[in-house]
């Protein structure tokens, strides 16, 4: 994961050992922050704003959120089976986490 330092420089933050799915959800994080580093520059500094290229920013930030929250609980209901919880507690979670995603 890149971060801006002190001065604006870029600095590669070490990431632990993750496991293969992980590593993509968090990659997934990255693109989306990038999409919104580049809306927020353009905010900050004053720049002429290309309409097109701003809304065309958002609405794939918005999208890569979607598909990032749907890897997500995917990964989180495998997560759940291989735990060996009960059927009740996948049920009452997986009751939860719906009606948390149809609420945004």
């Amino acid at each position: 994961m890149v971060n801006e330092g002190e001065g604006g420089s870029k600095t590669q933050e070490k990431l632990p050992d993750l496991d293969d799915e992980t590593k993509k959800l968090v990659h997934r994080l990255n693109r989306i922050q990038g999409q919104i580093e580049a809306i927020k520059k353009t905010l900050i500094r004053g720049e002429p704003r290309d309409c097109l290229k701003t809304m065309q920013l958002i609405k794939a930030a918005d999208h890569a959120m979607k598909k990032f929250g749907e890897a997500y609980l995917s990964s989180h209901f495998d997560e759940c089976m291989r735990q060996g919880k009960s059927p009740e507690d996948i049920s009452g979670e997986l009751k939860s986490v719906i009606s948390s995603a149809l609420s945004m």
